[in-house]
């Protein structure tokens, strides 16, 4: 007996419906074994097959380091195994109120930046960068002409790719993201998660080194 395919399926639904990035975690195991990380943090979900019915879990939740280790059935596991992904879920989502734009050089912006022009590689990652980007800004609760606005913005970012230095293209990103918050009136408990998603986005593909 092993762990099958229809089973993690299972489990890749409930991140759909909660609308979790799966860029942000990766998968590991065969057979009898499999786990779910998140890339950037020690949240993890790992399922040991035992005997029919019977699973052998160990969880590391959002709010403890040390994790736990607990045994159930397949029914069992799900539930718990919803209860982590909402629970990541709700702390991606969750602004402190502490953010702060001004004192965060959220792209790695420097003097070198002034001139340089992007390699053909770079603008291969700064595009997929936009395409996380678009689709981290699909999963908030903004309407759909806001949704359509901030697409269109971002796409203009992606012609310019092509036409400015990294300096002006990261300034020009920073200004748009920052105007598009004022004019689409995006509540400012969001406005702490949307920077950390431009940082994230960038940050994954190396954009920012």
């Amino acid at each position: 007996m092993r762990i099958t395919n229809t089973q993690k399926k299972e489990l890749s639904n409930t991140f759909r419906e909660l609308g979790l990035n799966f860029f942000d975690f990766e998968t590991t195991g065969q057979h009898k074994e499999f786990k779910i990380k998140y890339k950037h943090e020690y949240y993890s979900f790992s399922i040991n097959y035992q005997t029919k019915d019977s699973y052998y879990l160990t969880i590391y939740p959002v709010d403890d380091t040390k994790g736990y280790s607990v045994s159930g059935n397949w029914e069992q596991t799900k539930q718990r195994f919803a209860n982590w992904a909402k629970g990541i879920f709700i702390e991606l989502n969750t602004s402190t109120g502490w953010e702060t734009f001004e004192n965060q050089n959220y792209l790695d912006t420097d003097i070198n930046d002034i001139d340089e022009q992007f390699s053909d590689t770079d603008k291969i990652l700064v595009r997929q960068g936009l395409k996380e980007l678009k689709e981290r800004f699909s999963q908030l609760e903004l309407s759909h002409e806001a949704i359509i606005t901030i697409d269109k913005k971002l796409n203009d970012l992606d012609k310019k790719v092509d036409e400015l230095s990294k300096f002006d293209w990261k300034s020009l990103l920073i200004g748009t993201i920052a105007s598009l918050m004022l004019a689409l009136a995006i509540p400012p408990d969001l406005n702490g998660v949307i920077w950390e998603y431009v940082k994230t986005a960038f940050n994954n593909y190396r954009i920012t080194k």
